[in-house]
Order: structure tokens, then sequence, then C-alpha cells
């Protein structure tokens, strides 16, 4: 890389020692601004009942704010004056530190209602820590751009490099290290103290320390500060003006690379299932190709990984397909999905921040410029995902977008020539190359093939389906063919089975999946059924509404549920509200503790049952302390808390073991095995109570844990002695993930 040196200034020492102080003021940073975004993001959840829209408006929050501040460093480089940016930026680091005495927001910014919730996590989010987070977010540009005057100058896009490492240790200390030790509150005054640290260590870099200086002669010094202005006002040779073909492609490839990180996790999700360490697993790899593409040139061949990006390109895409195209019967597994998509998008990003780094300016001068391009990029292929294809597509479009885009870049750069007058004949190979491609990968990841599957003994049609902030939501009819009567609706929330209901007017209204008769839930219905008249009940989570056949005339049943999609689906493609027998039936739409907590004191219930832990992604806020305390108050005294703990993912056990030791209340589990002939899936029910006729009328039961030789391993469910009470202000799923 080229720099253009003045040479009317004295070079500081070649000393290894002054690369240091840049390198901890951009890590530190880094490292800052990825704990701060998922401590804020999880303080303020249970403030909005846990919505994924918090989440997205997150996202949105600080993504604005990062390149806001891009746009901010790169227009106090323009700055002709050295010491007048000095004097901005350490105004603005004095500022920005007194206000990071108190990140967190505390209870006077919590919001009197959870409506309309993306303005409110706006506003609280610039509150708490808008100026301090944009002070970071300006650090990684401008500290680079000051660089460039130090005799290290050809070693910066390492520190963009650096910056990164410091984002992917952030990105694993804050769930494995300081989560599962720390509240909220301590994480907050940490993160508090590590601002302050980081304050110190830009402070000497922005007044200058360890950069060029003017010779102290005034003609050198008149002369240089001319020769300064004029080289930051008028393009020269060794500082051209930007094209817009460099600008759109510093836009673009960061764009691409965000678009299949964010797409691919989604698909994982989809086709695998929304594990809570998927989104670490795959940001990870975001981060460590540019830890590597920005390091050294030697990490990146820019044909291999355009080769290897087509190669997996058409092994991910067929994974069903090809095999079955030449002839070969394999069952791939949930590993060869997970491991197919991992190496995908690893590839995939080493190709396109690869070729971004081969983009980049020689001139220092503009490197600001290229940075707030990337910014704008990495914002836009996230934004896309978030506000136009989770609002406006129905199934995961984008997904099959962004290997299309990835195919014609990776024929691009497979085919390009570095000679200046290319031949014909490679450039109509590289075209046919990309036009095989993109049909291929339309006819593998055609998104409607799937809406009719046909198998040996069945057929699968999708009926239905929606996406939202919630997540994706669909119903699926099953015919098999020489079994009419198991003819059956089924309830997805993405890929996780939400409810089942037979089509036979015989075994139409018989409870299924999770909540057959002789479940853990079940025998507390009809206990309680059993011991009075009439029953109150709260239903958490909807479903397809199979709970709602237990119902009386006498009794009363209030359905929770966040997601209106989940409402509409029950409504329309399952009758078990229709015919439910309550003579009172309520819906309530929202986040069910939000709900809860604004009832009637009152208005008690006499079985409460929470339903929202079977996916990967389990709601949090509902599991803690203070929201047991909210189930407890409006639970009659001889009442039950009845919770489906099923979860592939998470051992759940324990942590409802503790809220029910928290509240002083005695407690019972259940484990029940699959059974294919009633559609009963393998559940584990938990159920708190006070009732010890109930508690010695059904004695816990544990599900036995064998090899595939017979042999036996463990009893399941797990108890975790000394796991830490879940409260709002501390939750790690790290310590019970399976």
């Amino acid at each position: 890389m080229i720099k253009t040196m003045n040479p009317h200034v004295a070079h500081p020492s070649s000393s290894p020692w002054s690369f240091l102080p840049f390198a901890l003021t951009i890590f530190t940073s880094a490292f800052l601004l990825f704990q701060v975004q998922p401590l804020l993001s999880k303080q303020i959840l249970p403030w909005f009942g846990g919505s994924p829209a918090v989440w997205t408006t997150a996202m949105l929050f600080f993504q604005t704010l990062l390149c806001l501040g891009y746009l901010y460093a790169h227009a106090l480089a323009k700055v002709p004056s050295r010491q007048t940016q000095a004097r901005i930026h350490v105004l603005l680091l004095v500022i920005a530190a007194l206000l990071a005495s108190r990140v967190l927001p505390g209870t006077e910014l919590r919001p009197e209602s959870p409506d309309s919730p993306v303005m409110q996590v706006l506003l609280i989010l610039g509150a708490s820590v808008g100026l301090p987070y944009f002070c970071l977010a300006t650090t990684g540009p401008l500290v680079q751009h000051w660089f460039t005057s130090t005799a290290h100058a050809s070693s910066v896009f390492r520190l963009y490099a650096l910056s990164n490492v410091g984002s992917f240790l952030a990105l694993l200390s804050f769930p494995y290290v300081l989560e599962p030790w720390l509240e909220q509150q301590e994480m907050g005054q940490l993160w508090t103290a590590g601002f302050w640290v980081f304050a110190l260590l830009c402070l000497p870099v922005a007044l200058g320390a360890w950069q060029n200086k003017p010779e102290t002669s005034p003609a050198a010094k008149g002369q240089g500060e001319e020769t300064s202005m004029r080289q930051a006002a008028e393009p020269t040779e060794t500082q051209p003006a930007s094209s817009l073909a460099q600008r759109f492609s510093w836009i673009a490839l960061p764009a691409l690379a965000s678009l299949v990180f964010i797409a691919a996790t989604d698909q994982i999700s989809h086709d695998v299932a929304p594990e809570p360490r998927l989104w670490i697993s795959t940001l990870g790899l975001y981060l460590v190709t540019f830890i590597l593409t920005f390091d050294h040139p030697r990490w990146y061949r820019p044909k291999l990984f355009a080769f290897l990006t087509l190669v997996l390109l058409l092994a991910t895409a067929g994974l069903s397909d090809i095999p079955r195209w030449l002839g070969i019967e394999w069952d791939y597994g949930v590993n060869e999905v997970r491991w197919s998509h991992f190496a995908l998008l690893f590839v995939v990003c080493m190709l396109c921040h690869g070729e971004l780094y081969r983009r980049r300016p020689e001139d220092p001068r503009r490197l600001t410029e290229f940075y707030l391009c990337m910014s704008v990029g990495g914002a836009f292929g996230g934004l896309f995902v978030t506000l136009v294809a989770t609002q406006w597509f129905d199934d995961y479009h984008e997904w099959l977008m962004a290997l299309v885009l990835v195919a014609l870049l990776a024929c691009q750069v497979l085919f390009r020539s570095n000679s200046k007058r290319p031949g014909l004949g490679g450039r109509l190979v590289g075209v046919f190359t990309a036009i095989v491609m993109v049909a291929l990968l339309v006819a593998m990841q055609n998104p409607w093939s799937w809406r009719e599957v046909r198998k040996a003994d069945r057929t699968e049609v999708l009926l239905d389906q929606d996406r939202n902030f919630y997540g994706t939501v669909s119903v699926k009819e099953r015919r098999f063919l020489n079994e009419p009567e198991r003819n059956d609706r089924v309830f997805f929330s993405g890929n996780v089975t939400h409810g089942q209901q037979f089509l036979s007017e015989s075994l139409r209204h018989v409870p299924t999946t999770y909540y057959a008769r002789d479940s853990g839930i079940g025998e507390t219905l009809l206990w309680a059924m059993s011991q009075k008249p009439n029953l109150s009940v709260a239903l958490i989570g909807l479903g397809a509404g199979t709970l709602a056949n237990f119902a009386r005339e006498a009794d009363a049943y209030d359905f929770y549920e966040i997601n209106p999609a989940a409402v509409r689906f029950a409504q329309e493609w399952f009758d078990n509200l229709s015919s439910c027998k309550a003579r009172e039936q309520n819906i309530l739409l929202g986040d069910a503790r939000l709900r809860m907590e604004q009832l009637p004191k009152d208005k008690l219930y006499d079985v409460i049952v929470l339903d929202a832990f079977t996916g990967g992604s389990v709601p949090i806020h509902l599991l803690t302390r203070e929201a047991f305390q909210i189930y407890r108050d409006h639970l009659q005294p001889d009442g039950y808390i009845a919770i489906n703990i099923t979860n592939a993912y998470l051992n759940l056990y324990p942590v409802v073991k503790a809220q029910s030791e928290g509240l002083g209340m005695a407690f019972r589990h259940k484990s029940q095995a699959a059974d294919e002939v009633r559609n009963i899936r393998r559940n584990l029910h938990f159920i708190m109570t006070q009732d010890q006729a109930y508690l010695k009328a059904y004695p816990s039961v544990n599900r036995e844990v064998r090899d595939a030789a017979g042999r036996f391993l463990r009893h399941e469910p797990q108890d975790q002695p000394g796991l830490r009470l879940w409260t709002d202000q501390f939750s790690s799923i790290a310590p019970i993930a399976k």
C-alpha cells in the first residue's frame, strides 16, 4: 500500500512500542461495543415482554449509531488542523465518559405501556448509552486515520483485524464468562470502568502522541501546513477521487456478507433448530473472516475461495437433490446441514471480505470514507432482512437471493482476467457458468417446491404460513395413504411442533403432542377437575389450542399469546378453540407476564400452564424470580403452576426447581415417552403446588436414558445442585445447555 509522506515532517521513532497505544485503544473500543449490545438488550427485554422486536429495534439503534460514528470520523478527518481534531474529539471523550457512569437504564425509564415499543426502545437506549456508544463507534476509523501519521502506517489495516479480535472475544466472553457469574448491575459497572480505561487510552492518541509532528522552524511549519491543507482539499495523483464503482463495491461487498450471515443463521434455525449458541457460531465465523482478510493478503486466495464458494453453494443447496439426481440414497442428518451451512458461510465471507480488502484505498486519507461505506453496507444487509424480508416475505426468500448474488460474485472472481484486455472466451465461460449456477440454485432451492411433499406412506401439504417479528408459523396437513384415520394437521413455530389435531371425528378432540391425558399436565388438570366443580385456568402459549379440549362447561379459560399470527392459525385451521366447552374464554394478546401483571389483584387461577419453552430460543423473562412471583400472586392457595420444560437444547429442570424452592412450593415432575400411534411426543412436565394429596397420588416419574446396547446411562431430568436462581438481573443458559 502506498502512503504519501509530507517532506516537511519529522518522523517519530519506529519503535514497535509506538504501535501498542493504538492497538490497545482500538481493541478496547471494539470489545466494549460488542459487550454493551447484549447487556442493554437483555436489561430492557422484560419491559417489552421479551419480544424479538426488542432485539430487532436494538440492532437498528446500534447499527445506525455505528454508521453515524463512522460519518463523524470521516468528517473530523477532513478538518485540516490536527489540533482542532484533537480539541473536538477530547471534548467528546470527556462528555461520553461522564455519561457512561450509569449505562444501564433505571426503572424511571421503564415505559408504562408495552404498546408501540420501537420508539420507546430507541429513546431508552439513546438516553442510556447513546453518546458513549457513539464515541466508541468513532474509534476504529478515526484512530486508524491518525495511525497513518506514524512510522507503522503500512500496518494500518491490521488494526481493523485487531478490532475484530476484540469483537470476537467480547462475543464469547459475555455468555460464557460474564453472564454465568455476574448480575446485570455488576456487568454494567464493569462496562463503565472499561469505558473509562478506554477514554484514558484514547486521550493521548487523540492529542497526537506517537504521531508525526511539524518541524519547529517557521518556514517549514508554514510550508507543511500549506501543503497539508492543499492535499486535504484537492485530489492528487496519490489521493484520487473515489469512483462511483469503487464506492459501490465498498458498500455492496459487506452488504452481501452481512446478508449471507443473517440469512444463513435464519436458515439453520429453520432447517435444524434455533439453538441458543447458534448465533455465536455464525457471528464468530463472520468476524474471523474479517480478522484473516484484513491481517495479511496471504490468507485470501481469490480464485481458490471463488472455486470453493461455487462447490459449497452446490453442496449446501443440493444436499437432498444432488444425491437423488445421481441415484444415491443418502440419509443426511442435522450435523450435515449445520456444518455445510457453516462452511458455506465461512468461504462466502472470506470471498466478500477478501475482495473488499483488495479494493481498499491506497491513500490513507480515504481510509475513513472506506470504513463509512463499509458500515453502511453492513447495516444494509441486516436491515434488509429485518425490515424488508420479515415484513414482506412469508418464507426465507432472502436465502435464495443471497445464494444467487454470491454465485455471480464467485463467477466474476473465478474468471477474472489479470490482463487489461481479457479474452472473449474466458468471459463467455464465466457467463455460462453463472447462468448454470443460478439455474441450479433456483431449481434446488425453489421455495415453493416443499409446499407439497409426497412420501411413501403420506402426502404433506403446506396450508398456510406467516412470518413476522415473532418468527415463522405454519400449518401442514398430513394425509396417510393406508391409514386415513391418522390424517392430521400440525402447527409449527419455526420447525418446532407446537400442536397437532386429528381430522377424523372420533379422534378430533383427543389431546395429543405434549398434552395426553396421562401426561404430567394432563394428570394435573384432571385431578383439579375432580377436586372442584369449576376451574379458572390460564394457558401461556396458545399453539393449536390443544389444552382447550380439557375444559368443562363450568370452567373459565384464558389463553395468553404474544404472536397474532399464532392466534389466527389456531382459529382458522384448528377447531380446538371453537369447540371448547368452557363458559368463558378469553384470548389475551401480548406478553403473558405483562398481561398477568396488569390483572386485578383478586383475579386468581386454579391452574397456570406455561408452554413457551419447547424451542431453542426460550423467553427467559418468563422463567425469572420476578415472573414466578407474578404467577404466584395470581394463583389460588391450593393451585398449580404446570410447566412444559420439554427442550432438546436446554435442561430447564434445575431452573424451575430453584424457582419452586424460592416460592416455598412443593413440586413433582413427569417424563413421558413418545407414542407414535397416539401422536404423543416425548415430554417432560414440572408442576408446583401445595396440594399434598395430589403429590401423593402422582409421584415423580423419571426417564431412563440408555445407550444403543441398552445399557443404563442416567435418569432424566437431571438436577444441577447449586444453580443460581434466575432473576431479571441474572440468568445464563451456559450452565444448562445440553
